[in-house]
């Protein structure tokens, strides 16, 4: 089995993939282009043949081979087109897996709105590509073919056509270079706005109870309002260009009608020839135009690739690893830092042997769920190591680790979707996980049993409930570690009961848990204490003797 991809060799995937299918595209709309001069052609024909000689026969026959060419030029229209669908699901299929794990990375960070965002930007990068929008660069390369046949017409047509060109280049660089920055800039400023307003009313209790809201509406207004004074003050520019470049192109395709008459006059072109270099004209100036009057479009299409590319390279598991050490729990000279640098655990060393129960105290703020974040290979450390069975924890098979946070993090989907990790494991294992956890006769009282659907942190169940839920999923396919981070706030007697017989049961079976908590009950399950104070260790070993080494009892 190969290592599972990086996000960097998927973007260089995605940009080989990009590269080939535009090359195919760039094939396609040469073709096109070719397959397009049957139009101005056929006007050029029917003006100096039919309508001069009055040819009932060439009209039809003209009318023929423009109805064969239009035929042509849609069937080729139609495979570029699926051209570009192809590269748009290509990106999001090689980008998707290593973007979904760097978007989790971001969130662990302390980013998630960042790595949602990076999501969202994939999702507008399909919508970019399927959209065709890059035919036009590409109508653009093939500009000179539409040239030559002008100049075939006449070097007057040819030289016209060059000068119109070059004007709208000229055009759209000024657009970005003098706009683009400062749109980006303040869209960057709205996008904050509103991140700092989601994040603010994420609970509506709080903002309800509080009378935040209105306070926070106000913020948000302001800051959004300078957001889009800054937007329409950088697109003053963006929009007056745009308005020269039409302008241009209309005064262009006028000089093409004036310069016609002035060849036609001395007999150096036929009047067909008039008909057949303005649409030529239209045709070539088209993409410029296009590039000069949306290139926002194009400027967010680059911002949305730079913010996919950005995001911190995933650590995923590497299958293969062989074990170096003991089995058990083993942090060695283990130290965590924030992303500002600053050490949230210093210098960790413990080993905990199969079927030990540790928990894990300290006063607020002395590194509890740090530690545990780390055992359960959400964190990696700055310094050190943590193995499990020999193996790095964040390398480790995840289904060994059972995790349950404070937050208990139920998710969008059914009961049975949640205990089974959103894996296609048969009906039986989700129910055995419930059993193991004694959730399985509250699972069945629900109104649809194991098919209930949950909504986000397990909206449609009691705290309690969803605790006891969020269990039964770290319990699921019997964890050789299982991470505890107060595990019983919210839990009844009932529940209770059945989380001391899961512990019991997970150390019978040779496993590991780690806990955090506040009641004794749990604390009479546990066989090991480690205390923390500041990120280090205060005490570590059998209940008894971390009491007296920390000074104070080990009691709820």
């Amino acid at each position: 089995m190969s290592a599972p991809r990086t996000h960097r060799s998927a973007l260089r995937g995605a940009s080989a993939q990009i590269r080939l299918g535009m090359a195919l595209a760039l094939v396609l709309t040469a073709f096109v282009d070719v397959a397009v001069l049957v139009v101005p052609l056929y006007d050029m024909q029917l003006y100096d043949r039919v309508i001069m000689s009055r040819n009932m026969d060439t009209l039809m026959l003209l009318s023929v081979a423009c109805a064969v060419g239009l035929a042509i030029f849609a069937i080729l229209e139609w495979l570029r087109s699926a051209c570009f669908a192809a590269i748009a699901a290509t990106v999001v299929r090689r980008l998707r897996p290593t973007l979904l794990r760097g978007a989790l990375a971001r969130g662990l960070d302390g980013d998630a709105a960042g790595g949602a965002e990076s999501v969202r930007a994939l999702e507008r990068l399909h919508g970019f590509f399927a959209s065709g929008a890059l035919a036009v660069p590409l109508d653009a390369l093939c500009a000179p073919l539409l040239i030559a046949v002008l100049f075939m017409l006449h070097p007057a047509y040819g030289w016209l056509g060059v000068g119109g060109a070059a004007l709208l280049v000229l055009i759209g660089l000024a657009s970005d270079i003098w706009a683009r920055p400062a749109v980006v800039a303040a869209h960057a400023r709205a996008v904050a706005a509103a991140t700092r307003l989601g994040a603010g009313v994420r609970d509506p209790e709080l903002t309800e109870g509080l009378g935040l809201l209105p306070a926070m509406a106000r913020r948000w207004a302001a800051e959004h309002a300078a957001a889009l004074e800054d937007e329409r003050r950088a697109t003053e520019w963006a929009h007056a260009l745009a308005t020269v470049a039409k302008i241009a192109r209309l005064a262009l395709q006028s000089g093409v009608m004036v310069l016609g008459a002035l060849l036609i006059l001395p007999h150096e072109v036929t009047p067909g020839s008039l008909m057949g270099a303005n649409l030529l004209v239209n045709k070539m100036l088209g993409p410029f135009d296009h590039l000069v009057s949306n290139w926002r479009q194009w400027a967010d299409a680059r911002a949305d690739w730079r913010r996919v590319a950005s995001l911190p390279e995933p650590a995923g598991q590497t299958p293969g690893v062989v074990a170096d050490g003991p089995p058990g729990l083993l942090l060695d000279g283990v130290t965590v830092r924030d992303s500002a640098g600053r050490a949230l655990l210093t210098n960790i060393c413990l080993r905990v042997g199969p079927g030990h129960a540790v928990a894990i105290m300290g006063p607020n703020g002395a590194g509890k769920s740090t530690l545990l974040r780390l055992l359960a290979g959400i964190v990696q450390p700055a310094e050190g190591r943590v193995l499990l069975d020999g193996v790095p924890a964040h390398m480790a098979d995840r289904a060994g680790i059972g995790y349950l946070p404070q937050s208990v993090g139920l998710l969008f989907g059914s009961v049975r979707d949640n205990v089974a990790r959103f894996g296609a494991a048969p009906a039986e294992d989700a129910v055995a996980a419930c059993r193991s956890a004694g959730v399985h006769e509250l699972v069945g009282r629900l109104r649809r049993g194991y098919d209930t659907s949950l909504g986000s942190d397990g909206a449609g169940l009691s705290g309690g409930q969803a605790q006891r839920v969020a269990l039964a999923r770290a319990m699921f396919a019997g964890p050789r570690l299982l991470v505890l981070d107060e595990p019983d706030a919210s839990l009844d007697h009932e529940g209770s009961a059945a989380l001391l017989e899961a512990v019991a049961d997970v150390r019978c079976a040779g496993g590991i848990v780690a806990a955090t908590t506040h009641r004794a009950a749990l604390l009479d399950a546990m066989d090991l204490v480690l205390v923390l104070r500041d990120g280090a260790v205060e005490s570590f070993g059998p209940r008894e003797q971390a009491a007296a080494a920390s000074g104070k009892a080990v009691v709820a």
